[in-house]
């Protein structure tokens, strides 16, 4: 959240000091009225792309502001992932989507946001489904903590969608990823 004083505004990636000692948080009549924010996505490079599955059925589409992982369940299975990073956790306790979709339309499929290492070993999982059918999309609103500080996590993004001669989808998009 930004925060507006004296016609100044100041965002929450920068900085409010008060007698010379640099504010995570700001509160106002005990009222939080600003919060710093370090923003990973966009920002953060794709770091490694791993095809687990059928080649031609798992695609990865990085405009530097959006990111859509897309696995396609055909005569084979598609599957892989994405680690996005390495970027530090330290000083921070939680993380949280600007907007962040994933959808399952097919049965033996999953989808998993996690942190994790540049080799896809997870650290700490986010979210994660196998339901056929699941579609949910994840805000500001939905923080989740941070259950250990690291000075190298990487943000994972994994799809799978099973050999099915029906064609369908698991699916992963985002926006924008913060700490806080």
């Amino acid at each position: 959240m930004s925060y507006r004083q004296n016609d100044v505004l100041i965002p929450e990636s920068s900085y409010i000091r008060f007698n010379d000692v640099q504010l995570k948080k700001y509160y106002f009549n005990d009222v939080l009225v600003w919060q710093r924010q370090q923003k990973v996505y966009p920002g953060i490079p794709v770091a490694k792309t791993q095809n687990l599955g059928y080649a031609a059925y798992f695609t990865v589409t990085n405009t530097g502001s959006h990111i859509k992982v897309d696995a396609f369940g055909g005569t084979e299975r598609g599957y892989g992932r994405v680690m996005l990073g390495g970027f530090s956790t330290i000083g921070y306790s939680k993380l949280f989507f600007a907007n962040l979709r994933a959808y399952i339309t097919n049965s033996f499929s999953h989808i998993k946001v996690a942190l994790g290492d540049i080799n896809g070993n997870v650290v700490q999982q986010l979210i994660y489904s196998e339901a056929n059918g699941f579609d949910a999309t994840y805000t500001a609103a939905n923080v989740f903590n941070i259950n250990s500080a690291n000075g190298n996590y990487y943000l994972i993004l994994e799809v799978e969608s099973g050999a099915t001669h029906l064609g369908k989808n698991a699916i992963i998009e985002m926006n924008g990823c913060y700490l806080i």
